[in-house]
């Protein structure tokens, strides 16, 4: 469902032309035009028709889930008419793959869709790994999506993350391609050619075993941060992918903990955060490191 209140217009403006204004790409304003249930203040409108300042417009367009609704528990840290941001736990994929067809995020949410009363769509901005754990926000309708990629949102995305040994710097900057290893389909390298890809290291903490990174994408590469701390030969603990060794802990030590955006229908900063799951937490606690919580959250 779209639903917005017509700001200010200075000359005619059609439902279209509004839906326009409101961000709705091309491609879903002809979807609305032809199949779209349209009022204008309660009432039944079509698209032609004219709107004035101060008119509530709502468009029922029903979205077909593909997604088997699944009773998987999800953390949902934050969530209005318009998106959520899920609290991923380290296991779960995004989205079902040709061999995985439940058991995802994706049929989490439809469940959850299910239970709620609400008919809506699995739009995620951002995919995390499955063995990542920690934020993901997921759009329910097409334009909110649409909205991030053509609007500057402010969209922010901070991980934390442990490293192997001691990290030299206290803040790096990489801005080295990425690719597809030419004989696989799963692991990345920085390679000439690759996708452009830039990342943000701040050191936290370190000690002579492992260290602790704060980390801020500006692209969102597949493995980006894992890769990227591979090159600069600190591989992730539990990264055994790339380098890393399972000695502390049995998956990649990764936890997006923090998201930060300009909400695009309230235009209201929104932060949400997500503590430490257990397995990072304990790697952080072992080394004496909580203080570094009154900084982070």
């Amino acid at each position: 469902m779209i639903h917005f209140t017509v700001g200010p217009i200075t000359k005619p403006t059609s439902l279209l032309g509004a839906l326009r204004h409101f961000g709705v790409s091309s491609t879903l304003r002809r979807r609305i035009k032809h199949n779209g249930c349209c009022t204008i203040n309660g009432l039944s409108a079509s698209t032609k028709d004219f709107v004035h300042e101060g008119d509530t417009v709502i468009v029922n367009l029903m979205e077909t889930n593909p997604f088997v609704p699944q009773p998987i528990a999800i953390g949902i840290a934050y969530e209005d008419e318009y998106l959520m941001v899920i609290d991923k736990p380290a296991g779960l994929l995004m989205h079902p793959t040709t061999k995985e067809r439940t058991g995802t995020l994706a049929n989490a949410v439809a469940y959850y869709y299910e239970q709620t009363g609400q008919h809506c769509s699995y739009h995620p901005m951002h995919r995390l790994d499955r063995n990542t754990s920690g934020l993901c926000m997921v759009a329910k309708e097409p334009q909110i999506q649409y909205a991030f990629a053509k609007q500057d949102l402010e969209y922010k995305r901070l991980y934390l993350a442990v490293c192997e040994g001691f990290f030299p710097a206290a803040t790096a900057t990489i801005r080295s391609p990425i690719g597809r290893c030419p004989d696989s389909i799963i692991t990345r390298r920085v390679m000439a050619g690759g996708k452009s890809a830039w990342s943000d290291f701040t050191r936290l903490a370190a000690n002579c075993e492992y260290s602790l990174l704060e980390i801020v994408l500006h692209t969102g590469r597949t493995h980006q941060i894992r890769v990227h701390s591979s090159y600069l030969g600190h591989p992730l603990a539990g990264d055994d992918l790339y380098g890393g060794s399972c000695r502390l802990i049995h998956r990649q030590a990764l936890h997006a903990y923090c998201v930060q955006f300009i909400h695009p229908v309230t235009g209201k900063h929104i932060i949400v955060n997500s503590p430490l799951p257990a397995d990072m937490h304990s790697l952080v606690n072992r080394a004496g490191w909580d203080y570094i919580y009154s900084f982070l959250y």
